[in-house]
């Protein structure tokens, strides 16, 4: 049985993680996705991984996952190295890591009920008998606010926010320690993103759930999270507590995802429109490849230095940043 009381202690480390695509033969040579990154999850808690799309976020997930393999670095879960496990080490660690996707509908058979579905992983992985199989589902759908009627009915009765509890009591009926969460919000309207992230929060509570939530959007990854990892061109250049970075951005991406993202002050949301607007203005002709940091042909601040020398992850007080100019930056936001 696991031990979920241990609060604090690292369910999940990433280091030096390293993942490449082969191109096809017609387009020749290969992307690198993810490049040296490292990650803690640690029981209990929720690292936000955020970044625009093609940042890597997703790849991170799917490498924790085994869905892709990793080209570098390793994985652990739970002080195991799971880096290059097995399938059939995979199918055990099912039992204890779950996942949930953007599109839940498109994960779930339509010819099957809602009960068959949460049912298939128990059967196929646990080989539990079949009352405690319904003992099971039906919590799982009452956890997520669903009644036990549900089981007997088809994905295809149900709105997208009720199909994304059914993905996520499909997860819970395994009773994991850890959930990837792949953008698992994105696709709803704001009202139903509320309700399935106070849900997440809860069930995180209740039991003991720890969660890697990926998301483009800082404004609800700050919502769940404790810790806030922002990935750029596959590298992590910001990390630290959720409130900080979410509140005071230090690396000019993350201070870009933040005036990109919505809000309902109209004041609030003029001045950072206004703050793009700058930010663009003042960016470096597009064009020049840069051979240093990989913003910096966007990066409003960017001087020679960035463009010829790669910045390290630093510590400033809590938090990392990878940025030459942080200092300067730093001083102009005070």
């Amino acid at each position: 049985m696991t031990d979920r009381t241990a609060a604090g202690k690292d369910l999940l480390s990433v280091r030096d993680l390293d993942v490449t695509y082969r191109r096809t033969v017609r387009r020749g040579g290969a992307v690198h996705a993810v490049r040296g990154v490292d990650l803690t999850v640690r029981r209990g808690e929720t690292v936000g991984l955020v970044g625009e799309s093609g940042s890597g976020k997703s790849t991170i997930g799917s490498a924790v996952l085994g869905l892709v393999p990793s080209t570098g670095g390793q994985v652990e879960f739970d002080g195991t190295d799971i880096t290059h496990s097995s399938r059939a080490e995979r199918r055990l660690l099912a039992r204890r890591m779950q996942v949930v996707f953007q599109d839940p509908y498109g994960s779930m058979n339509p010819a099957h009920t809602v009960g068959d579905t949460l049912a298939e992983a128990l059967r196929h992985n646990l080989g539990l008998p079949a009352d405690e199989i319904e003992k099971r589902v039906l919590r799982a759908l009452d956890d997520v606010g669903l009644p036990p009627g549900a089981a007997r009915r088809y994905p295809a009765a149900f709105s997208g926010g009720q199909r994304q509890r059914i993905a996520i009591a499909r997860a819970l009926v395994m009773e994991p320690d850890f959930i990837v969460c792949d953008e698992a919000v994105s696709a709803l309207d704001l009202s139903v993103q509320a309700q399935v992230l106070n849900l997440l929060a809860r069930l995180k509570s209740t039991r003991g759930l720890s969660y890697l939530f990926i998301s483009h959007d800082l404004s609800v990854v700050r919502y769940l999270s404790d810790t806030i990892v922002v990935l750029y061109a596959g590298r992590v250049v910001e990390r630290g507590p959720a409130a900080e970075i979410a509140d005071h951005p230090a690396h000019p991406y993350t201070r870009a995802l933040l005036a990109a993202a919505p809000v309902p002050d109209p004041v609030i949301q003029r001045h950072r429109q206004m703050e793009r607007r700058r930010a663009l203005a003042a960016a470096p002709a597009a064009g020049r490849v840069s051979q240093g940091c990989a913003f910096a042909p966007r990066c409003p601040f960017a001087q020679e230095t960035c463009w010829t020398t790669r910045p390290e992850l630093t510590d400033h007080g809590g938090v990392a940043v990878a940025c030459h100019r942080y200092d300067q930056i730093a001083a102009e936001a005070a």
